[in-house]
């Protein structure tokens, strides 16, 4: 874990500020390049990546500041300027999906016309890709954190004592790296489908599923704050946290788009 990468000066350039750079430089770029190949209008394409990237990212900052509400009520109201620390954050990525997902599709529909559901397929490969990225920026900094582990491939985030981390002396579960694995197993997946599926969509759709069932999953190891739950019961598996139930959504919206996408390849033979 290398939480600073190097020096310019007297500024210390975070892993997590890198990762993100490169981020948002190969998915674009990925994008594109599958756009290109698809016979997409470039500088159309580019326009709903840059604005897509915005409503995103104000999606991910909205969605942790809701939620600090939603946990502490009386604090933030009392003291609504607490508020910004959790929005100059990089955010929750499920924020960041739940705008990014109708506002592309709007976008798509609009500006890509018959074209929408290609546009979409490139995007959720590019952004599996992305997810892979964006978890090791997380495990450099120690957020998105897991529970204490005896397994041997537990790790310790020592470094984060002064920022009094729970688990800051105690072997954890790599929850980042289980995600930025299974998230590269996903965008190999789609990649691969992408190149040989005919019909538009199921490309999305393979992404909702996937990164539903990944999240849901990984939900159950994770122990940062924040997460607020739909249900709370006496144990991990007793509890259903939103992130889950936003799982469960994506993997049934997964579904669907899939079993309308069958009867059109039915009805059209």
């Amino acid at each position: 874990m290398f939480p600073e990468l190097f020096t310019i000066g007297t500024y210390k350039v975070s892993t997590f500020l890198v990762s993100n750079i490169v981020q948002f430089t190969l998915v674009p770029a990925l994008i594109l390049i599958l756009a290109k190949k698809g016979n997409l209008d470039i500088s159309r394409t580019f326009n709903y990546i840059l604005f897509g990237a915005i409503a995103a990212v104000l999606g991910a900052k909205l969605y942790s500041v809701l939620f600090a509400i939603l946990n502490d009520p009386n604090l933030y109201l009392k003291n609504p300027v607490l508020l910004w620390r959790h929005f100059k954050t990089g955010g929750a990525f499920f924020g960041g999906l739940l705008v990014a997902i109708p506002f592309c599709i709007i976008y798509t529909k609009k500006f890509f016309k018959k074209d929408s559901w290609k546009v979409l397929d490139i995007t959720v490969i590019g952004l599996a890709l992305g997810q892979v990225i964006g978890r090791i920026g997380c495990f450099s900094t120690g957020c998105c954190y897991g529970k204490p582990t005896s397994l041997p491939w537990g790790v310790k985030f020592p470094y984060l004592a002064s920022k009094a981390h729970p688990f800051s002396h105690t072997y954890i579960h790599p929850t980042q790296i289980y995600e930025a694995v299974l998230n590269l197993c996903n965008f190999l997946f789609l990649f691969l489908l992408w190149k040989k599926q005919k019909r538009e969509g199921v490309v999305s759709a393979f992404y909702l599923i996937n990164y539903g069932i990944i999240r849901f999953f990984v939900e159950y190891l994770r122990s940062d704050g924040g997460r607020g739950y739909f249900i709370r019961g006496s144990s991990a598996l007793t509890c259903l946290s939103y992130p889950q139930v936003i799982s469960i959504i994506l993997v049934i919206s997964g579904i669907i788009i899939l079993r309308k996408k069958s009867k059109k390849k039915i009805e059209s033979k």
